[in-house]
């Protein structure tokens, strides 16, 4: 069977790509604030609901057609991977203290990203675009 996203993947990671260097300097310089704000994001909603998503990948053995070496069909064992997502209750203290650390540390990764990003826009300034 066809993997129906790997087009649509691909397309992503290649515009990805294309940024300009200012543009993928301030995505690099404000990454790991992003990074502490979704985390905090995501420690809410999780608090909120009182269980999280845990996924791990299991394999199972299928009985499936295949071809012999004499070019018959027959069937064969095949074993089969597949993600399979769960509920997991939440440790609530642990994600209330990483909350906190989080909380802590947001306003100093904020400063240096602001800083980091002023430094972008100073070493890879926008050009004018030309007109058509």
């Amino acid at each position: 069977m066809r993997n129906v996203f790997a087009i649509p993947l691909l397309g992503l990671l290649v515009l990805a790509a294309c940024g300009t260097p200012q543009e993928r300097c301030i995505s690099d310089a404000s990454g790991p604030w992003r990074s502490a704000v979704q985390e905090r994001d995501r420690i809410a909603k999780d608090l909120a609901r009182g269980y999280t998503y845990k996924t791990e990948f299991e394999t199972r053995s299928r009985y499936v057609p295949c071809r012999t070496r004499g070019g018959f069909m027959s069937y064969c064992w095949d074993n089969d991977t597949q993600p399979v997502t769960r509920r997991v209750p939440v440790d609530k203290a642990a994600l209330q203290a990483r909350d906190a650390e989080l909380a802590r540390a947001i306003p100093s990764l904020r400063a240096n990203a602001q800083r980091d990003v002023a430094q972008c826009r100073a070493l890879y300034p926008e050009e004018a675009e030309a007109p058509t």
